[in-house]
Order: structure tokens, then C-alpha cells, then sequence
């Protein structure tokens, strides 16, 4: 029995002899994966810092990629502008080179009075501030907005027909607005304008590119719900389906090369979308194209 027991005893301590090696041996092992944890760990911080970085990197560079393309598309409806404003300018000038020519021969005659004087220089002061309220409206048009504001789209929309009306008149293209009642979003009035404003230059350079007989655009805003859609569209034939979308991509024009620059519909889109929770988009209608801005109501 004594032989048992000390036979019992010796079995049981090499049992814990052994237990305690497995243990020691299975800590060792789990240090080594703590160790290999604490390492991947690491190299996940560092992974997911360098991948911030990066992130922060492309996004800066997508930015500053941005702004260029708003410079360039201002620098496009700028040199649009300039157009627009001597066909504003053409009909005073003309009546001012009138007035002046009226001025001579009422001196030749001799029957150059104050009264005469006065009427002249009143009209000729009219027609300078209505040239030089010309100058305002476009230079006002290029001042961008710091912060969203509450504005009436009916009037921005004017505003846009405005600057482009006398252009439209010079090549017999027909503009109508159908107004709404009093409508208000909340955004950037001056960048809307200039969408507007985008979709009509396209739209003429088109009618005129396909010498369309009774050329015309329309303008008229639709509501649907908490939606206002201001849809514009032309009698210019349609756009091939395959190519509908690609319009809205950054330098993809369908003008002959050296007439268009490709980034006046993609920064219309930029701004609809990204600054004014709206959507711009277009679709073929019987004759022409249709362009739809969707903004929710303020």
C-alpha cells in the first residue's frame, strides 16, 4: 500500500511537473500571439493614419481641382459675357451716335437752343446709366455667394434672361419664361443664375450650330410636392442617348473644337447637387432636349 501510494504520489507530481511546462509553454504561445497582435495593431494604426492622410491628400487635391474648374467655367461665361453685353450695348450706342449726329446739325443750322441742349443731354445721360446699369448686372453676376440665402426663383431667372436676351433677339432665337407665383430656396442665387444662365448658352449655341428654323427655348417651373423643377428646354433636335449622361462630365463638349470647353454643364451639375441639395438632369423631348433643375422648396 505504502509502495502505491508513493508510486501514486510520484505519477501525480510528474503529472503537475508536466502540467506546469504545458502552461508555461502555452503562456510562451500566447505571449508570442499577444506580441504578434500588438504588432498588427500597430500596423493597422499606422495603415489606417497613412490611409487618413491620403484620404485628406485627395480630397485636397479634388478641391483645388474644383476651383480651378470654376475659375476656368467663370473665365468661359466671362468671355460669354462680353459678347452678351455688346449685343446690350449695340442699341444705345446707336442712339447716342444718333444724338450726337442730331447735336451737329442742329449747329450747322443754327437752331442749336437750351432747350434743344437740355433734351439731349437728359437722353444721352439715360442711355449712359442704362449702359453703365449693364456693366453692374454683369459684374454682380460674377460675385459669388458667401453663404446660403432665401431667394424668389422667378426673379433670378429673369435676371439670367436678361443678361443673354439681346444675344438671343441678334440670332432670331425666341425666349418665353412662363412665370410661376412667388417661389423661394434656399442657396446660392448668383452661382443658380449662372446655371441657368450655362443651359441657355448651350442651348443657343446649339440652334444656331444646327440653323433651326424657328428656334426657340422655354422656360417654366413646375411643382411637385416639396419640389420646384425649372425646366428649360430647346427645339435643337435630341442628344444620341449614348452620350445624354457624358454631357455632365468635366471637358466632354459636342461643339467643334476650340467653340466649347466643356465644363459649364459638369460645374452647373456640381453646384445643383453639391451646394444646393438638388438634382440636374436631361432628357430627349419630341424636337429637342429638356433640362430639368430640381431643388426642394425652402
Amino acid at each position: 500500500m505504502i509502495e502505491n501510494l508513493q508510486l501514486s504520489q510520484k505519477q501525480l507530481k510528474e503529472s503537475h511537473e508536466e502540467l506546469e511546462q504545458r502552461v508555461i509553454q502555452r503562456t510562451q504561445e500566447l505571449n508570442k500571439v499577444n506580441k504578434s497582435l500588438q504588432l498588427k495593431s500597430i500596423q493597422l494604426k499606422e495603415l489606417n493614419d497613412n490611409l487618413e492622410d491620403r484620404v485628406k491628400e485627395e480630397i485636397l487635391k479634388q478641391k483645388e481641382q474644383e476651383q480651378i474648374l470654376i475659375q476656368q467655367s467663370r473665365l468661359a461665361a466671362m468671355g460669354e459675357m462680353i459678347g452678351n453685353i455688346a449685343h446690350q450695348w449695340r442699341q444705345p450706342l446707336n442712339a447716342l451716335s444718333l444724338l450726337i449726329q442730331n447735336i451737329y446739325f442742329s449747329y450747322k443750322m443754327e437752331s442749336l437752343d437750351d432747350e434743344f441742349m437740355q433734351r439731349s443731354l437728359d437722353k444721352a445721360n439715360l442711355l449712359t446709366k442704362n449702359m453703365s446699369k449693364t456693366i453692374d448686372d454683369f459684374r454682380n453676376f460674377f460675385r459669388p455667394n458667401k453663404s446660403k440665402e432665401l431667394f424668389e426663383v422667378n426673379s433670378f431667372i429673369l435676371k439670367s434672361i436678361y443678361l443673354v436676351e439681346s444675344s438671343f433677339e441678334h440670332n432670331n432665337i425666341q425666349i418665353d419664361f412662363i412665370q410661376s407665383n412667388p417661389i423661394q430656396i434656399e442657396g446660392f442665387p448668383n452661382e443658380f443664375s449662372q446655371v441657368v444662365l450655362n443651359i441657355l448658352s448651350n442651348a443657343k449655341d446649339a440652334l444656331i450650330e444646327k440653323k433651326i428654323a424657328n428656334a426657340k427655348v422655354i422656360i417654366k417651373i413646375v411643382l411637385q410636392n416639396e419640389l420646384i423643377n425649372v425646366i428649360i428646354e430647346n427645339n435643337a433636335g435630341q442628344i444620341p442617348e449614348e452620350i445624354l449622361e457624358k454631357i455632365y462630365e468635366p471637358y466632354f463638349t459636342t461643339k467643334e473644337e476650340g467653340k466649347g470647353t466643356g465644363i459649364g454643364l459638369y460645374m452647373s451639375k456640381t453646384i445643383i447637387e453639391n451646394n444646393m441639395n438638388g438634382k440636374l438632369f436631361s432628357k430627349n423631348i419630341d424636337d429637342g432636349v429638356q433640362f430639368i433643375i430640381q431643388i426642394p422648396k425652402a
